[in-house]
């Protein structure tokens, strides 16, 4: 005897073959399918899973006695996993048991989240995703963003937890953008305990590199113990003190919590569910480069020589891309005091391992000159206004100066009534047809 279902996640669809209609006794009442011992599983289509990894998570087991509503309710349970868009299935049975085939549909990647774990201080990444797997066997470090995966992997971490008599409780949160929109993953951590650090270690730096690297981590102590937060301050703030001192390749690995015994803390202080660890930061410092050179292309408004006295690139000195940034920014607002308001400058390290030098190729693109359109004043009295005007030397059609309305507007409240305190809200419109820059000048007495 065969049959066929066809199972998609969330709902149910049942066919039938002729042959496998249920028998019947002589009062047509129907016969209950006699359970079987399950010989086999064999499933199909999948890329991302095994079949043992599908069985394990279908809740069936080699040898058991199944029978049909035990293979529709692994078909359920698989499709409501959320990591598959199709789950179809057969089974047959013969005189030494059964056997049941699985097609199942691998969910669409782009619907796969990557899961991160804030806050588990006890354990490495290794003995997370080990413990994860042994109850949840379709986790593989992505999640899906529907279907009951994302819970089981709850259940999972609490069971951890309660086995090693860790307090806390377990919960996820969705994480998007920061404006919102798609889920860019899913992101666990353990509530309802305080984790704190006590200091930050970096595994790797040399003596003279921990002292700068120490000094710049003393303000963590104390703080709460969040690894993606920790993860991007060694990013935004002990990365640019390595780029500073030529270190160009320079990079931090993941945060390595490490649980302060009783003995290394004051444990007459200390309640049950609050801990301190000690942050370990490995870094790898890299070699220092130095400038081997510069050469400057695109640049015709402003010369190379002018140009390369705004920038610090010196030959035989250690490169710094932090103090390169600022001279670019330099450069740039030069460029829009002359009216070139759309230039862009792009350097180009050409990096040169085995010597541990770099050239620097700068190439600008001016754009197009821009001159001065109409000024507008608002927010002020008529007597104010006529004040502003005035003072106001830049005329229509002169070469814009972005630095001369940057600096009207700071020296703007002298002309202004005394006693009161004005908000200022400066707009500069480019009209990119008539190549001209529209300055509108808002005060809001606050």
């Amino acid at each position: 005897m065969k049959k066929w279902l066809v199972l998609a996640p969330l709902l149910c669809v049942i066919l039938l073959s002729s042959g496998a209609a249920q028998r019947r006794n002589s009062s047509d009442r129907a016969v209950a399918p006699t359970p079987h011992r399950l010989l086999a599983l064999k499933a199909t289509g999948s890329m991302r899973y095994t079949d043992k990894e599908i069985l394990a998570a279908s809740g069936l087991q080699l040898g058991q006695d199944a029978a049909e509503g035990d293979f529709k309710e692994a078909a359920h349970r698989l499709g409501e996993s959320g990591v598959f868009s199709d789950v179809a299935y057969s089974f047959s049975y013969s005189d030494t048991g059964a056997k049941l085939d699985l097609q199942l549909t691998d969910v669409d990647k782009s619907k796969l989240v990557p899961a991160s774990f804030e806050n588990f201080v006890w354990f490495t990444d290794a003995e997370l995703l080990a413990a994860i797997q042994q109850h949840v066997p379709l986790f593989k470090q992505f999640l899906p963003a529907s279907g009951r995966l994302p819970d089981e992997v709850t259940h999972a971490l609490q069971a951890l937890l309660s086995e090693k008599h860790f307090a806390g409780r377990v919960d996820f949160l969705r994480e998007t953008n920061q404006s919102g929109g798609d889920l860019i993953g899913i992101v666990y951590r353990v509530e309802e305990i305080s984790i704190r650090i006590r200091k930050v270690e970096f595994p790797g730096a040399s003596p003279d590199q921990t002292v700068f690297l120490t000094n710049a981590a003393s303000t963590l102590s104390g703080s709460e113990y969040v690894r993606s937060k920790l993860a991007t301050v060694a990013q935004d703030d002990f990365l640019p003190l390595y780029l500073q001192r030529g270190c160009l390749k320079a990079a931090f690995g993941p945060p390595e919590p490490h649980v302060v015994t009783e003995s290394e803390s004051k444990p007459e202080e200390a309640a049950s569910n609050e801990i301190e660890v000690d942050a370990m930061l490995p870094v790898t410092p890299g070699k220092v480069y130095s400038v081997s050179g510069v050469t400057w292309a695109g640049n015709s408004t402003v010369a190379s020589d002018e140009a390369s006295r705004l920038f610090h690139l010196v030959t035989g000195q250690p490169a710094n891309p932090v103090r390169l940034a600022r001279d670019e920014e330099s450069l740039s607002k030069l460029y829009r005091s002359r009216g070139y308001m759309k230039v862009q400058i792009k350097p180009q390290a050409q990096i040169d391992d085995e010597n541990a030098t770099v050239h620097y190729d700068i190439n600008i693109s001016e754009g197009d000159l821009y001159k001065m359109g109409e000024l507008e004043i608002a927010g002020v009295d008529s007597s104010s206004k006529d004040r502003l005007r005035e003072a106001w030397t830049l005329r229509e059609g002169d070469p814009y100066n972005a630095n001369y309305t940057r600096k009207f507007v700071d020296d703007a409240p002298r002309f202004l009534p005394k006693g009161l305190q004005f908000s200022v809200k400066l707009d500069e419109e480019l009209d990119a047809k008539n190549k001209a820059v529209d300055v509108t000048i808002h005060f809001k007495v606050q």
